[in-house]
């Protein structure tokens, strides 16, 4: 299954780009992995207003002035908008009122009018609420991997639907094949950023957030990657969402240890380190109890006599006492080499963990036992 989306981009021959965020020094090479010219990933009818539009963008940066004074015309006629920049969540928010309707529900013209351009995009039906969903970027994995990892979340946690954010895999038409019926591959070709640069990558946020605002309303958000199985059980985290709202997960390393075939996926991987991650969290959320996310993080907008500033969720304050995700260094296209994830390591020191295989579809022994291993005998 696939997800059309309507994104907005400033067309090639137009004299005007983003230009990177200060905080980082990006080189010239490193420019050419940089989204300089995408104003919106998508526009889109808000799933809790049919007479709302939503727009979501990497953050404007010096491009606030240059499309400063833009009309928003929709089914003709002019209305007003609030644009929203967060530099320092990497992304922009648009929202508007759409013009009431006598009759008919299709969909809605948008038009954007700029001083130098203007694009007109067909906005669809609002999507559905208060559904369990989760979404990971991705770009080359392998489809098992990526099958395995949606049978993971499917069978333990009853997520209602997948989302993979695909930036431009190479397999993607394998991939929407294997996952048809079971999940839903967005086509997410936007650039994904400088490597190492953390201000000036955009696309990872952005799939993140289309998916809270646009698939999770008033619903729940699981935010974990492919190479990232979480332990434990759907009666676990409904408990523990039930008081803040969001859960925070630590973590366990799975490295490289040879498995026993070169057509390998997590199963093939059941040795970790024995230390217990406490950065790089993962979460679960609840859409109403956040406005924005991050790859580690959530942010909550403060009270309006508070100046309405978004305010991060403190982790510590919300880490689950009895679960965490395992992150296998092995599941990787090796994209970024410094890190050494394939170096292959001995057993030697290691914790012999199966708690992901005992959750596997068709599994008998069930995971409550993996958890306990993994967070209270082994530690």
């Amino acid at each position: 299954m696939s997800v059309t989306i309507q994104p907005v981009a400033i067309p090639d021959g137009v004299d005007i780009e983003r230009a990177p965020n200060g905080k980082d020094r990006v080189s010239e090479e490193e420019l050419n992995f940089f989204d300089k010219k995408t104003v919106f990933y998508d526009l889109f009818t808000d799933p809790a207003n049919e007479d709302a539009l939503v727009g979501l963008g990497p953050p404007l940066l010096n491009l606030a002035s240059r499309l400063d004074g833009m009309k928003l015309v929709i089914d003709g006629k002019k209305v007003p908008y609030k644009w929203r920049d967060h530099p320092e969540l990497k992304l922009s928010v648009l929202k508007a009122k759409m013009p009431s309707r006598h009759s008919g529900h299709g969909a809605r013209t948008v038009e954007l009018q700029f001083s130098d351009f203007s694009v007109s995009v067909s906005v669809g039906q609002r999507e559905e609420q208060g559904r369990k969903v989760i979404a990971a970027i991705s770009k080359d994995n392998k489809v098992p991997w990526i099958s395995e990892w949606v049978d993971h979340y499917r069978e333990n946690f009853d997520i209602d639907d997948v989302f993979v954010y695909d930036n431009g895999s190479r397999n993607r038409g394998e991939l929407k094949e294997a996952l048809k019926g079971r999940a839903h591959v967005v086509d997410w070709d936007f650039p994904y950023g400088p490597p190492g640069k953390t201000h000036n990558k955009f696309a990872q946020a952005g799939a993140l957030n289309h998916c809270l605002t646009r698939f999770a309303r008033r619903g729940v958000l699981y935010n974990f990657d492919i190479d990232e199985l979480l332990i434990s059980n759907k009666e676990a985290i409904a408990s523990e969402l039930a008081g803040k709202g969001v859960v925070y997960f630590n973590s366990y390393n799975v490295p490289f240890v040879k498995p026993a075939c070169e057509t390998y996926t997590h199963k093939d991987f059941y040795y970790r380190f024995p230390e217990l991650k406490t950065t790089a969290r993962k979460f679960v959320c609840k859409e109403d109890k956040v406005d924005v996310i991050s790859q580690h993080a959530t942010w909550k907008r403060s009270s309006i006599f508070l100046g309405g500033r978004m305010r991060r969720n403190k982790p510590d304050t919300c880490v689950s006492p009895s679960s965490y995700f395992l992150h296998f260094l092995g599941i990787t296209t090796n994209w970024q080499p410094r890190l050494n994830k394939l170096e292959e390591v001995s057993t030697e020191g290691l914790v012999r963990d199966e708690s992901h295989i005992h959750m596997m579809p068709g599994a008998q022994n069930g995971n409550t036992e993996g958890m306990a291993k993994g967070l209270v005998g082994e530690q």
